[in-house]
């Protein structure tokens, strides 16, 4: 769907009562990769801790379905920017998106930006 304002986009936020719904999600996603794209990190942001989130955002990244789309590479981006001691916690999850030949899809271009994955959570 197009949205032409910031407004319109928000009236279709992907959380509500602290339920994400995944298809207005894809909206944000896709929306983050050409509009809005300061609003809609900001927004994120919020939620960098939220592990539903992580987990819609991986579901993105590794479902098929969305191979090529625009939400996959917003999806990686917000991941990129997740709480840390959060991504350890989906160390699997992050080691297999790492694996994607395409670039856009990792998360963290460089593997050697993972050094942090093993640290302590504490």
């Amino acid at each position: 769907m197009y949205y032409s304002t910031w407004e319109e986009l928000q009236n279709a936020c992907p959380i509500a009562d602290g339920t994400w719904d995944q298809e207005r999600l894809y909206e944000y996603l896709v929306a983050s990769c050409h509009k809005f794209s300061k609003q809609i990190e900001a927004f994120f942001m919020e939620y960098r801790n939220d592990e539903n989130l992580a987990d819609l955002l991986f579901s993105f990244l590794l479902d098929d379905d969305y191979d090529g789309s625009d939400s996959q590479m917003g999806a990686a981006r917000v991941i990129s920017r997740m709480d840390r001691r959060l991504l350890r916690k989906k160390k699997d999850l992050l080691l297999k998106v790492q694996t994607n030949e395409v670039d856009w899809k990792r998360p963290f271009l460089q593997n050697e930006h993972l050094e942090w994955i093993d640290e302590s959570t504490t």
